[in-house]
């Protein structure tokens, strides 16, 4: 066999291989990899994201790649087309619009608030669940105020990151003997260095109004006290 027939047969076994590869979703999914990380790198530079995984998901007709920020909260997205896969698809504007709140812009509405990564966990009053808020309190991520007060170390640790500069966030369910039920969720934006607040000062179970939802931006901490004194016998 001389030297030709030799390289060409090398060359074919390695193209089959690749080829197999390719097919396979193997050499795809690095693709998607490094063509997904790149372009968050790129295009979204004031986060810090490091690749989870990734999954072909048929449904979508892509790949499912998951990335976490530094305070360990994932993100979910689509990378098109199973064989060439560099676009991103699903996903990519919901993170858009969050990075340009909380990096660029900051918060300018009751929307933008509850779009925020550290409270969209938690729900919107306005479309909040009971059985979500009971889950909510039952594991302990409310400041519960009856006839006394529970969870109170989530006060302090808002406190703590609120003088070290860092964005934090409480919910605060008040009861009332009365069995009435106001629920304040107070965000601190250290971008603008900003103290949000959204208030059911009569929370209904899904059934509040826009205008039943109070939303104020405050300039200090030491505001805080004043506004609920403000709202206590309302």
């Amino acid at each position: 066999m001389n030297k030709k027939k030799i390289v060409t047969i090398i060359v074919s076994f390695v193209l089959v291989i690749i080829l197999g590869l390719w097919i396979s979703g193997i050499i795809p999914k690095q693709i998607a990899i490094v063509y997904a990380t790149n372009y968050l790198k790129k295009n979204f530079p004031k986060i810090q994201l490091e690749y989870v995984n990734i999954e072909w998901a048929s449904v979508f007709g892509g790949y499912s790649i998951r990335f976490k920020d530094e305070n360990d909260k994932l993100h979910y997205f689509i990378v098109n087309n199973k064989y060439f896969p560099i676009s991103l698809g699903q996903g990519l504007q919901e993170f858009r619009e969050s990075y340009k709140t909380e990096y660029e812009v900051g918060i300018l509405n009751i929307d933008d608030f509850y779009n925020h990564s550290i409270v969209i966990e938690y729900g919107a009053l306005r479309n909040l669940r009971e059985k979500d808020l009971e889950e909510q309190i039952e594991k302990n991520k409310c400041l519960v105020i009856r006839e006394k007060i529970y969870n109170d170390n989530l006060y302090h640790e808002f406190m703590n990151k609120y003088y070290k500069k860092e964005n934090t966030f409480i919910r605060v369910v008040q009861e009332t003997a009365q069995g009435d039920i106001s629920i304040t969720d107070i965000l601190y934006e250290a971008m603008n260095d900003k103290i949000h607040i959204v208030r059911a000062d009569k929370w209904q179970r899904m059934t509040l109004k826009d205008n039943e939802v109070e939303y104020k931006v405050l300039k200090n901490i030491g505001e805080i006290d004043e506004y609920f004194k403000a709202t206590e016998y309302r």
